[in-house]
């Protein structure tokens, strides 16, 4: 049966109180990661079928009939045809949708329930409960406004600035709001804090904190943006002068979890990160103006207050703010305002994290924004506008509303290049079996040994060599690529900043050795007849002992090739037979134990102190300045370069590639999928030539998967059309009072977070729909899904929401008409 994972990427976008909208939207996204999982938990092992069970079954606090298990249904309906699993690997925030984008993230790492975040929102998104208790309006505070209130609402209700005529408790806390403390930030940044650390805290687990809605050998990446008020300096090269400084304040916050393929995690969403994500959601959300900055002695203040430790600290500082200390600054004197000053739309931090994840089958790629306000700001209007509304325009409305045109067509071009290549590749796979073949002699097809497949892939690229105007450029970008995996070593082994002027001049020294070796040179000739790793020349063994990236590469499209060969749907064949599906699976596991052998070539853990200390000998002095290059200093980089060179021990994973790849695994495949296999192992080089320029141009990381499209999809109260009331279009109310609108009254709360979990339901069912083959659609009346899953969803929210009981029986009328 032919598999694929929908793999997406979700964005929040900044909205203040529409936060509780996207809230809405992630208890349907947990409910549809946790049906996945548990459909594939439930999958016949053995021959023997095991019992279905619900989402309830699973996890005691969701109701009996959940939207979950309507997921799970379109997902067994589809499963007799297409094995699909659905995964969230990547999010990114930005203010108000930083803390959404932190909730989710810490749902998903570790199978945690999101209603204690929903009493959260509910309960205590309230303006009077986060004014600060200092700059709260006392009864005869600004005395003098009191009667200019009501006339005040009657001018914003006209104006469309308040969600309807506002009742007695919506202008108690409008009053109070305006007249409490002027010329300083009114809500109370500690007692955000205080509510994210225990909405993380409240956080239950299904079962145990080894529990994880990532599935073993996946990655997920949580981006969080900030705004740094004084910035970081960072040093750019020009021509004169050769260094310039500038300050940057856009600033990403980085969490993460993989989940090893031993079971094991690694976390940065457990109990001891809850202080590090409740900063980083503060921060975030840090409005100019309603909230004071933040700054980490805040949340310092807070645990010492309440006896709790923050065990993971200085792993949160080295990692996020690693920069400052390089640059000799204290993180702790850092000033952070809400992220969406600078980036309220975090599209480009999400897409840059996607091209870093790769996938273990064929991977339908969605990135997904949530825009709970699209194309609804009001438009300047006509004529010049006033000295207020331009300096309003300019601080805070038109940065935070910024179109995201020029982040999708960045998308767009990427994924014609994407359609290119693949059908590059495609087109060049019989010239490449053929050439292949031609180097082995036609054995490939015949008994092989792990020593063949090594002879065969040191020779095969001197197939290369007759066109020496691509070959010897190809090989040089190589030995370059090697070299700056030196470079790496050295410089993060001195502790200087990269990018620096030190890190430059290492860059320069090591190029400068490389051309007196002969390693970088006008041309790369290869001897003929190669058997073992000691015959190469000396620019070879550099790429056998420091290519780390190059492997990475091939390996990941030897990975690429294999998902082609999987049974297509209905039993189309794609190139294998269904009974090598599962040899293909056990191929795919050796394979990407390989490359996460490679991992351990991220940072320098893997040195031993004498080598560390021999990279500082040479490249490092007490005055701080690295030896310029003599001939006892390139005789130093010489025999360090060695020594580099046995601890990386780099040959050693080449020999055990070749080992998996002459293995029983792929010998006994049929035929086609054997020399598919193979062929692209032995014939990559040819393919790194078609595809490094263009992954180099696309700015992807050099080492990641293969190339997949991004399609992008939105979520928003435009494109959910099943439920409309009265052609009412504009369903939520919190986007009023300047977007404050959800914090004034728990009707308006209730409201948006009901519609995000209805909008939700219709697009998620959509998304899911798209993944499904257009010959097999008609399986699917993906309506009825939607009809039930709508009513599912009111019959579980009417008990809890009881300011809204208009709109609910409104909605379910609306639904009886679908």
């Amino acid at each position: 049966m032919k598999e694929k994972e929908l793999r997406l990427a979700v964005v929040f976008f900044g909205g203040v109180s529409l936060a509780i909208y996207q809230h809405g939207i992630n208890r349907e996204i947990l409910n549809l990661v946790r049906a996945s999982k548990l459909y594939h938990a439930d999958q016949p092992v053995d021959g023997r079928e095991t019992p279905a069970r619900s989402l309830h079954e699973r996890y005691p606090d969701e109701p009996e009939q959940s939207t979950g298990d309507l997921y799970r249904e379109f997902l067994e309906t589809l499963g007799r045809d297409v094995c699909l699993r659905v995964i969230v690997d990547v999010i990114a925030g930005s203010s108000a949708g930083g803390i959404n984008g932190v909730t989710l993230a810490t749902a998903l790492a570790h199978d945690r329930s999101l209603m204690p975040i929903t009493d959260l929102w509910l309960d205590e998104a309230d303006m009077l409960g986060l004014l600060a208790p200092e700059a709260r309006a006392r009864l005869w505070s600004k005395w003098y406004f009191w009667p200019l209130v009501h006339p005040l609402l009657i001018r914003l209700n006209r104006e469309g600035l308040l969600p309807g005529k506002a009742n007695a408790e919506m202008e108690k806390r409008i009053s109070v709001f305006l007249r409490s403390r002027w010329f300083k930030p009114p809500l109370d940044g500690r007692r955000l804090s205080t509510l994210i650390l225990d909405g993380l805290t409240a956080m239950r687990t299904s079962s145990s904190p080894w529990e994880s809605l990532l599935p073993q050998g996946a990655r997920l990446d949580l981006l969080v943006t900030v705004t740094d008020f004084r910035g970081i300096e960072r040093p750019i090269f020009i021509h004169d002068p050769a260094v310039a400084y500038e300050r940057e304040h856009r600033h990403l916050l980085h969490f993460s979890l993989e989940h090893r393929r031993t079971g094991h995690l690694l976390s940065d969403f457990d109990i001891d990160n809850f202080p590090s994500l409740a900063f980083a959601g503060r921060a975030t959300a840090s409005y100019p103006g309603a909230f004071p900055p933040a700054r980490i002695r805040e949340i310092d203040e807070i645990l010492a207050a309440r006896h709790m430790p923050w065990p993971a600290r200085a792993h949160f500082l080295e990692r996020n703010f690693r920069h400052y200390l390089e640059r000799g600054e204290n993180p702790e004197e850092a000033v952070l305002l809400d992220g969406s000053v600078l980036d309220n739309k975090p599209i480009m931090a999400c897409v840059e994290a996607i091209h870093t994840h790769c996938a273990f089958r064929e991977v339908d790629r969605r990135l997904v924004f949530i825009d709970p306000n699209p194309g609804m700001v009001r438009a300047p209007g006509t004529g010049v506008p006033g000295f207020f509304a331009t300096l309003r325009g300019a601080l805070s409305d038109l940065p935070r509303h910024d179109p995201v045109y020029n982040e999708l067509a960045v998308i767009s071009r990427y994924n014609v290049q994407a359609r290119r290549l693949k059908a590059a590749i495609l087109n060049a796979r019989p010239i490449v079996a053929k050439l292949i073949e031609q180097a082995t002699a036609g054995r490939l097809r015949g008994d092989l040994t792990a020593d063949d497949l090594r002879h065969w892939r040191l020779s095969s690229i001197s197939l290369l060599s007759g066109t020496t105007i691509v070959y010897d450029v190809w090989m040089r970008s190589l030995v370059l690529e090697a070299l700056d995996f030196i470079v790496r070593i050295i410089v993060t082994a001195c502790q200087y900043t990269h990018h620096s002027p030190e890190a430059c001049r290492v860059q320069e020294v090591i190029e400068t050795w490389a051309r007196q070796q002969g390693i970088i040179a006008d041309s790369y000739a290869m001897p003929e007849n190669l058997y073992r790793n000691a015959e190469l020349p000396p620019f070879g063994k550099m790429i056998l002992d420091f290519g780390v990236i190059y492997k990475r590469r091939r390996l990941n499209f030897v990975l690429h090739e294999i998902n082609d060969l999987y049974p297509g749907v209905s039993g189309e064949q794609a190139g294998a037979s269904a009974a090598d599906s599962e040899s293909l699976d056990l191929l795919k596991i050796k394979i990407h134990k390989c490359i996460d052998e490679l991992s351990i070539y991220d940072d320098i853990d893997f040195l031993s102190r004498q080598a560390i200390a021999g990279c500082r000998e040479i490249f490092l002095e007490p005055g701080g300045e690295g030896v310029w290059p003599g001939p006892d200093t390139f005789e130093e980089i010489t025999r360090l370069v060695g020594r580099l060179a046995l601890e990386c021990d780099l040959a050693r994973t080449a020999d055990n590639a070749d080992a998996v790849l002459a293995s029983s695994l792929v010998l006994n495949l049929e035929e086609r999928s054997r020399d598919a296999i193979l062929t692209g192992y032995l014939g990559y080089f040819f393919w790194d030539i078609i595809l490094r320029p263009t992954v180099s141009a696309l700015s992807l990381d050099s080492d990641a998967g293969p190339i997949e499209e991004i399609l992008v999809d939105r979520i928003s109260p435009e494109d959910a059309i099943s439920l409309r009331l009265d052609g009412q279009k504009n369903v939520l109310l919190g986007r009023s009072f300047a977007s404050f609108g959800g914090f004034l009254d728990r009707s308006i709360r209730e409201n948006d977070y009901l519609w995000g979990r209805l909008h939700a339901v219709e697009r998620l069912f959509d998304i899911l729909l798209s993944t499904v083959p257009v010959s097999i659609r008609g399986n699917f009346d993906i309506g009825a899904l939607k009809k039930r899953a709508f009513e599912r969803v009111l019959a579980e929210e009417e008990p809890h929401l009881h300011s809204i009981p208009a709109l609910i029986a409104k909605l379910r009328e609306a639904v009886e008409r679908i």
